[in-house]
């Protein structure tokens, strides 16, 4: 990780970004929260012609620095199955399918793919 590139993308994405709430839940039943960060995002839903096998409506891609993770306190990096609520109220819950934690390393950032809601 670019310690000088991952404070401009962490910049840019509290510039630009929106606030959801990552949720780890416990393994146990019933399901309660075990970690939760309220963290800027940035998020985009994808284009009718990027709508292909697997991809559906309702699947978003999200960009969070992984500094404002650790900074909030939710263990890195997230993984699959993890909830993420958006909405004005944090009341809108995705579930994360896929952390791509390569991609934008450098920038110290992860790419997340989410489905629900």
């Amino acid at each position: 990780m670019d310690t000088a590139g991952a404070a401009r993308a962490r910049r840019g994405i509290q510039r630009r970004g929106h606030v959801v709430s990552f949720r780890r839940m416990t393994k146990t039943t019933p399901q309660t929260v075990a970690n939760r960060a309220d963290v800027k995002v940035v998020a985009k839903g994808y284009a009718p012609g990027e709508l292909a096998p697997g991809i559906t409506v309702g699947v978003r891609k999200l960009i969070v620095s992984r500094l404002d993770l650790e900074d909030a306190g939710f263990p890195v990096p997230p993984v699959k199955g993890d909830r993420i609520f958006f909405g004005a109220n944090l009341d809108v819950a995705t579930t994360i399918d896929a952390v791509d934690a390569d991609h934008r390393e450098y920038l110290g950032c992860y790419d997340i793919t989410t489905s629900g809601a």
